[in-house]
């Protein structure tokens, strides 16, 4: 659907190119890109979990130049809903969201609370057995340059599942009295709730001071319930084979349950290309600015829950992997050495220390794969568990990648253990699976 209009924003694209702009306005742009990408923080709601693959996209600049694949038809279904024109840049990219604004799935909240000289409303929210995106706006008499989400929760009578959760960390607006945005919640197996009343709580610093903000809603519908396809499929791709279980299409997101042969010799770190396809070749590719994959070897794709092709494939072309000597990371952050690695020598340590640890990927280049945060878990010396809550990703104008991270402790023994969760090396092949027909 939008791979034609691409084919003519890209032509437009180039055009625009050539065309001049000021430099000092581009140069503040580029610079709140890098500081809105070095404060904003993937975090999960609880410690334990912190070894989802939590995958959020967290470079502003690079929203900014991709932008121009908006789907116009997109941008006008949502901008047509009152209330949601100011949310189309944090939504765009995703057929899955197309399908729910136009199948009226997005359900219109509008609660509002106002503490100190600031307003937060719930606008809306999209709610399915993987998760909740709620869309929020932020209000103030006064600019809110500087206001920072602390942290944030979600409640229901009903235990929520312990799940992970991306939002932005800082508003990036100067003189803004408005800040649009969104919180998605990600459960970590499927739920359905059956009583549809929630709370959303949220701790906001503003101006020197926290606000504590909590926010009670109730939805009117329950949510549209997956629909499984069981495969038990093995496939192959240069001699690393996989079982592709079940697939699940949910409104929000397609859950495909995968399996690894023990006997593989390499790490599958990310499917590059997993996506279904259409018997006319529409694509339904992998989350876009959101999580990927999960700890159980669930990987996310977009929905095409609102759609009924004749036939359905699910592709594989092109995956991330390493020898599985390799994919451990093993840092010494007292002596800032690598001990072991990939060999290919492209990742450096930048700085270390018993906080925190700062590496770096040198002529990277422009690859969003880039943009993902590179170390899902790890462990001390004693196998002691090691958390990094947060990480800031980040490319210089050198073509740098950049990850500098935190880490949750300094009472640990060297050297570390960290499992890469992405690293530019590839295998590819040609995997084709017929789910309907």
């Amino acid at each position: 659907m939008f791979e034609k209009e691409e084919v003519k924003l890209n032509e437009m694209k180039e055009q625009l190119d050539k065309i001049h702009l000021p430099l000092d306005e581009a140069d503040d742009a580029i610079r709140l890109g890098f500081d809105r990408a070095r404060r904003d923080k993937v975090k999960s709601r609880k410690k334990r979990n912190r070894i989802w693959s939590l995958v959020v996209a967290a470079l502003l600049f690079f929203t900014f130049v991709t932008s121009i694949r908006v789907s116009p038809a997109f941008a006008n279904a949502v901008a047509s809903i009152p209330g949601m024109e100011k949310f189309v840049d944090l939504i765009q990219f995703d057929k899955g969201l197309e399908g729910i604004f136009k199948n009226d799935y997005y359900q219109k909240v509008d609660v509002v609370q106002k503490k100190n000289g600031l307003t937060l409303t719930i606008d809306g929210v999209i709610l399915d057995e993987t998760g909740m995106n709620v869309y929020y706006t932020m209000q103030s008499q006064e600019a809110v340059n500087g206001l920072s989400i602390q942290s944030v929760d979600l409640k229901n009578e009903q235990d929520i599942p312990p799940s992970g959760m991306s939002y932005g960390g800082s508003s990036p607006f100067e003189k803004s009295r408005e800040w649009a945005s969104q919180i998605k919640y990600y459960f970590q197996e499927p739920t359905l709730f059956k009583d549809l009343s929630f709370t959303v709580e949220m701790d906001v610093l503003f101006q020197g001071e926290t606000i504590s903000f909590s926010l009670p809603f109730e939805l009117k519908e329950n949510v549209k319930q997956g629909k499984t396809i069981v495969l038990n499929q093995e496939v192959e791709i240069e001699g690393q084979k996989l079982t592709i279980r079940e697939i699940t299409i949910y409104p929000l997101r397609i859950a495909v349950k995968v399996a690894f042969d023990e006997s593989n010799t390499k790490k599958i770190l990310k499917f590059e290309d997993m996506r279904l396809e259409d018997e006319k070749g529409e694509v339904w590719g992998s989350i876009k600015n959101g999580v990927v994959s999960r700890g159980d070897d669930t990987y996310f794709l977009q929905s095409n829950y609102f759609e009924e092709p004749k036939e359905l494939y699910l592709r594989i072309n092109k995956m991330q992997a390493l020898d599985k000597n390799e994919a451990t990371l093993v840092v010494d952050t007292d002596k800032g050495e690598i001990l072991n690695g990939p060999k290919d020598g492209k990742l450096k340590i930048n700085e270390s220390s018993r906080s925190g640890l700062h590496l770096i990927m040198p002529n990277a280049g422009d690859d969003p794969t880039h943009s993902y945060d590179i170390i899902s878990t790890g462990k001390d010396a004693n196998g002691k568990k090691i958390y990094i809550p947060s990480t800031a990703m980040y490319m210089d104008e050198e073509g740098t990648r950049h990850w500098d991270m935190t880490i949750e402790t300094s009472n640990y023994t060297n050297p570390l253990h960290l499992e890469l969760a992405f690293y530019p090396n590839y295998i590819t092949g040609n995997v084709k699976v017929e789910l309907k027909k």
